[in-house]
């Protein structure tokens, strides 16, 4: 034997398309058979972002539940992307990766110099034909400091593939491959910047490179999004360790194809263990909660409540559109609150002036921006921000800007230059939203990784039996 024949399949970005995964399952184990009666090595990796939180297995067990169904796709690697850390912090990363049965990689995810955080691994040497190694390393996107907020700072990506590189061949690795989250810019930058890799796996980005490309003499490969599709990397390696040729095709998976049985065995799995957390009692309900996006409700009232409540705030300002629907009275299970308050928003508290509080409310009273809907919140309008702690006159036949004709907080008027402790999430604040209008050297503490339905669950299981919250902290004078 004077060569090795490689075939990597890949996946990326799959996004929880569950049918569609069990499709592409079937097709891998097939073309992988044919490979291997051929005499080739095969591989099967993920770039990463697999799971998805709009999928109800994945929300409500922070993504747990899903790990059987990654075993049963048959993954020998995976790397890391923001489907679960960035969304549910590291707790939940850690639960997941211990119940995969393959390692996941992601070197830059560590604070400083410690080791990676959450199970994961820097990287991999996988054992070949003919005493050759191939060593694999992950990247993940470092998504502008966002993970800071946990406590982490990525080192610089491109400084950690070439320590990665330099350490894997002094091991003695055949060659190198890197499976990336980084996104095809990034990926087209660390071809050119970092010297030994054969290959980068690449995701984020969603491309679809359908025969790859060759970038600074370094094949990149990225097969989509959604499992519609499957990568196919073929390396040839000669028994010395040298790179004889590097192909990439990208194959798409036909809706006709049967899908797998052992990952549909693990999806229903894992709707049995989320059916069982989902009818997990959490309170009683005196009288059912409405939700209205455009006016005062009584489950926004509650959400403000809680929110105030949990960040020992003196008012709390919080977006409609992190619900979803009504609660009725009665037993409120676990299921119900993730179904109407599935926003993984996370809750903050900022001194602000009241002149900020005040353009806030001005805001709300704008239709242009009530009915704004942003994909991040499955389709609810921004809706008027539910309040807590604030009682607010408004004149709804003003000119939009000089709507709010009084606010009281905590039975007194608001001061434009007095200081108030606001509750409220990061959605309000961020980029696109900007209700709260946040100026540098501001100082926000945050409550991470804990997410909005937390906040409701805790409050409900708190306040059990739950009255319905005081209505009147709106009030449209212009309607007397």
């Amino acid at each position: 034997m004077d060569s090795v024949q490689l075939s990597i399949f890949h996946t990326n970005d799959m996004h929880g398309r569950a049918e569609a995964m069990a499709r592409l399952r079937s097709f891998v184990r097939r073309r992988k058979a044919e490979l291997e009666a051929e005499g080739q090595t095969v591989l099967f990796f993920d770039a990463g972002d697999a799971l998805d939180r709009r999928f109800p297995e994945c929300a409500l067990s922070k993504g747990a539940a899903l790990a059987p169904v990654l075993n049963a796709m048959g993954y020998d690697l995976m790397t890391m992307g923001n489907d679960i850390l960035l969304t549910y912090g590291p707790r939940a990363m850690a639960d997941l990766v211990q119940r995969l049965a393959f390692p996941t990689l992601a070197a830059n995810c560590r604070d400083g110099d410690l080791p990676p955080a959450a199970g994961l691994q820097e990287a991999v040497s996988l054992d070949l034909p003919g005493g050759l190694r191939l060593g694999v390393l992950g990247l993940t996107a470092p998504w502008n400091g966002a993970y800071e907020a946990f406590g982490y700072h990525f080192p610089d990506s491109m400084e950690t593939a070439r320590r990665l590189v330099e350490r894997l061949r002094a091991e003695g690795t055949s060659a190198i491959i890197v499976l990336s989250h980084l996104g095809l810019a990034d990926d087209l930058r660390m071809a050119e910047e970092v010297p030994g890799i054969q290959a980068i796996i690449g995701a984020h980005s969603h491309d679809v490179l359908q025969n790859g490309l060759v970038h600074a003499g370094v094949l990149i490969a990225q097969a989509g999004a959604f499992a519609e599709r499957v990568g196919l990397v073929r390396l040839t390696l000669d028994t010395v360790g040298g790179l004889r040729s590097a192909t990439a095709e990208v194959v798409p998976v036909s809706e006709a194809e049967p899908q797998d049985p052992d990952v549909l065995a693990a999806l229903a799995e894992a709707t049995r263990e989320v059916q069982a957390l989902a009818a997990r009692p959490v309170a009683i309900l005196l009288a059912p909660l409405d939700v209205k996006y455009e006016a005062e409700c009584d489950l926004g009232n509650l959400l403000a409540d809680a929110l105030r409540e949990r960040m020992e705030a003196q008012a709390a300002l919080v977006m409609g559109a992190h619900l979803n629907g009504a609660l009725p009275s009665g037993t409120v299970t676990f299921g119900q609150v993730a179904e109407v308050s599935s926003s993984t928003a996370n809750p903050q508290r900022t001194p602000v002036r009241g002149s900020q509080i005040l353009s806030a409310l001005e805001i709300g009273l704008d239709s242009s921006w009530t009915g704004r809907r942003l994909g991040s919140f499955r389709g609810a309008p921004n809706g008027r921000p539910q309040i807590s702690g604030m009682e607010v006159a408004f004149d709804s036949a003003r000119p939009v800007g000089r709507r709010v004709v009084s606010v009281r907080i905590g039975g007194a008027p608001l001061q434009a230059d007095g200081a108030y402790l606001v509750a409220h999430t990061d959605a309000e604040t961020m980029s696109g939203v900007n209700l709260l209008r946040l100026e540098p050297g501001q100082s926000t503490e945050s409550e991470v990784p804990t997410v909005m339905r937390e906040v409701v669950e805790d409050y409900l299981r708190g306040h059990s039996p739950v009255p319905t919250p005081p209505r009147g902290r709106w009030t449209d004078v212009g309607d007397s």
